[in-house]
């Protein structure tokens, strides 16, 4: 990947999202489960994940926020805030400490 840049969830409306390249069928049902889950994590535990997102040209944004819903083509989230799902690279899930 190349140079990772954090983002927050407000700015999405200045940015600019490309196309997130995927490797095939495999790969795009893979992201589809995994946000399925994040809408299910952050519906149910009201927990964050982290966004890994392609932005214009080669730049991968990182955002960490709650996902609310996802539709075949948008993944939803807080104040209607949206992103097309084409434009997410990977989600990773956070462990939850045992303490």
């Amino acid at each position: 990947m190349d140079q990772i840049r954090p983002i927050s969830r407000e700015e999405l409306p200045h940015i600019s999202l490309g196309t997130a390249p995927m490797l095939g069928d495999e790969a795009r049902i893979a992201r589809w489960k995994d946000l399925h889950r994040a809408a299910f994590i952050g519906n149910l535990r009201e927990e964050k994940v982290t966004f890994f997102l392609q932005g214009g040209g080669k730049e991968v944004l990182q955002m960490e926020t709650t996902l609310w819903a996802c539709t075949q083509e948008w993944a939803v989230f807080k104040e209607g805030q949206r992103i097309p799902v084409e434009s997410i690279i990977r989600v990773a899930f956070h462990q939850a400490s045992e303490e």
